[in-house]
């Protein structure tokens, strides 16, 4: 029986780049403990059951170090001090670490549900969707005057050959000015974990240790890490900002919208060219109805018209104003990510309630000097006040479920894209385009 490779992620692996688990289909270890030495296994056998062989000599291995689960009493202590304002945003470089599926990107589920692959039989990648208004993130990224301040790399919990091919589709000619690409080969799994869904961390201690990235000098007072999974940065929450996952509902609502106005351009444009002439009257009102239901569609249960999701364009808003702080960590714990400027009556912005911090819950943790979790109230509370994720409590609101302060950094990043002269394009393609 030949031997098969197999990648949980759905795509067959040929380079190699994956672990790759035992077959399972292959006769389960004898029950026996004194089998699982390996001298009463055959050699056939033993070249069938490499997980268990493996186990044989776990028994003499040092015991793995417990596995951290809260933030260390110095990154607390770095997330209190006071932050301000830089003179020359150059002085101080910023990091911005990039997530891909569901935060840049949504990607389909596969058609067949067979998630076994032969060896030589490759399974199609997923396809990928880009998240309205990628096209102009990435410019700015990598705008001359972006990079005078800002390093850029990706890392994702998905497996190397699937973080390529997103990497491919979301920089298809910026790779080269990504400062590094990690996938989930560096998040330190266990092999049984490596393959299948489970709860991630993204640690930043490693990237900010690492020896290729160390000399960029990064730390906490530096740092973002823009990902859609509440809890994936638990170690280092505020320099987390947290987004909301692109699904497939918002996918739709997004073609949806593009629908709706693609066919309005078109009915434009032909009542421009048929100006003066006669048009058959049956075929225009065919086409009218048509652009009456698309735009029908367009409409959300508010009765509001739907909207392209903006959420890229808050993060350079946000980015905007990050780049002139001294400390991101204190920045977004005292508050300043929920604490904008609101519209006054008048419309103009009001003066902004400025939050010194001095009004939020601290953590017991940080006062204390231990990283002991503070109770879950005290955790809510801060949570809210923030709009930073700290606990998996349901029904509490993070900074993009305020529509005003969403609203604020959507049309912040507008601006700062136009004093660069980066075109807002939406990049968002129809499904009969």
């Amino acid at each position: 029986m030949p031997t098969r490779k197999f990648d949980f992620d759905y795509n067959y692996d040929p380079a190699g780049t994956s672990l790759v688990t035992p077959d399972p289909y292959t006769e389960p270890p004898p029950k026996d403990e004194e089998n699982y030495n390996g001298s009463s296994i055959s050699a056939r056998q033993n070249t069938r059951l490499p997980m268990y062989q493996a186990r044989a000599r776990s028994p003499t291995r040092s015991p793995s170090p417990p596995l951290q689960l809260e933030p260390t009493p110095e990154y607390l202590a770095v997330s209190q001090e006071p932050t301000s304002k830089l003179d020359d945003v150059s002085e101080q470089r910023k990091l911005l670490i990039l997530d891909l599926n569901g935060t840049l990107v949504f990607r389909s589920p596969h058609t067949k549900r067979n998630a076994y692959q032969l060896r030589g039989v490759q399974r199609p990648l997923r396809s990928v969707h880009r998240r309205p208004y990628l096209g102009s993130f990435t410019e700015y990224l990598f705008h001359p005057g972006t990079r005078t301040w800002l390093d850029t790399m990706v890392w994702s919990s998905a497996q190397p050959h699937s973080v390529a091919d997103m990497t491919d589709q979301c920089f298809p000619s910026r790779k080269d000015d990504l400062v590094a690409i990690w996938a989930r080969d560096t998040l330190g799994l266990k092999q049984e974990d490596y393959h299948r869904k489970t709860q991630t961390t993204k640690d930043l201690a490693k990237p900010w240790a690492d020896p290729k990235l160390k000399a960029l000098g990064h730390s906490a007072r530096s740092t973002l890490l823009l990902d859609d999974s509440p809890l994936k940065a638990h170690l280092q929450p505020w320099n987390h900002l947290c987004i909301k996952e692109y699904v497939s509902e918002m996918r739709k609502t997004d073609v949806k919208v593009r629908e709706a106005e693609r066919l309005r351009e078109i009915q434009d444009e032909g009542e421009e060219e048929q100006s003066g002439k006669r048009k058959g009257a049956k075929k225009a009102q065919k086409f009218a109805d048509r652009v009456a239901q698309a735009e029908a569609e367009a409409v959300g249960e508010d009765g509001r018209p739907l909207e392209y999701d903006g959420t890229l364009l808050a993060v350079v808003g946000i980015l905007d104003a990050t780049k002139e702080e001294r400390n991101v960590a204190a920045w977004m714990r005292t508050g300043h990510l929920v604490d904008v400027p609101v519209a006054s009556r008048s419309g103009t912005p009001s003066k902004k309630r400025r939050n010194t911090g001095e009004h939020l819950p601290s953590s017991p943790a940080a006062s204390e000097g231990t990283s002991s979790p503070p109770p879950s109230d005290s955790s809510t509370e801060l949570q809210e006040a923030t709009g930073v994720p700290l606990t998996e409590s349901k029904g509490v609101e993070l900074w993009f479920d305020h529509p005003n302060t969403f609203g604020y950094w959507v049309q912040r990043g507008r601006r700062a894209l136009e004093e660069l002269g980066i075109e807002v394009k939406h990049g968002i393609i129809g499904a009969n385009e």
